[in-house]
């Protein structure tokens, strides 16, 4: 059924959340988690902040650690799993790109993330995620 499982994650509550589900769903089907964490490399400039690539150097750094924390956690309870981090824009990569690159089957994603300021400005990732998906989304609060 879904045997390829996409797990983007931003280091949120609702992020981790997500994580568990998709190890608890991938323990009863057998499937593969694909945790990912994508870093935006678009500037802000229309609305006064611009972020270079020592912005992006922090977000793989704190990426590293969240990853590396939910690898532990997936092989802890013993199903398979790759990680990747991402520079891009993350609604379309994690909509459309990822799901065909990795040739998942199904996105679990939380409700919300970290990213208030993008949210406000250009709407959630979780709603452009469940209307543009090329696969199967699972929503976790």
């Amino acid at each position: 059924m879904y045997e390829r499982i996409l797990v983007p994650m931003d280091g949120s509550k609702n992020a981790h959340a997500a994580l568990v589900e998709a190890i608890k769903l991938a323990q009863k089907l057998g499937s593969k988690l694909f945790i990912v964490s994508v870093a935006s490399d678009q500037t802000y400039a229309h609305y006064g902040a611009e972020f270079g690539s020592e912005i992006v150097t922090h977000f793989k750094d704190a990426a590293t650690k969240f990853l590396d924390s939910a690898v532990q956690e997936v092989e802890d309870a013993g199903v398979p799993v790759e990680t990747s981090f991402k520079v891009g824009l993350p609604k379309p990569t994690i909509a459309t790109t990822l799901p065909q690159e990795l040739n998942t089957n199904l996105t679990v994603i939380g409700r919300s993330g970290v990213h208030g300021l993008g949210r406000a400005i250009m709407g959630s990732t979780t709603a452009y995620v469940v209307r543009n998906s090329d696969t199967s989304v699972l929503v976790v609060d």
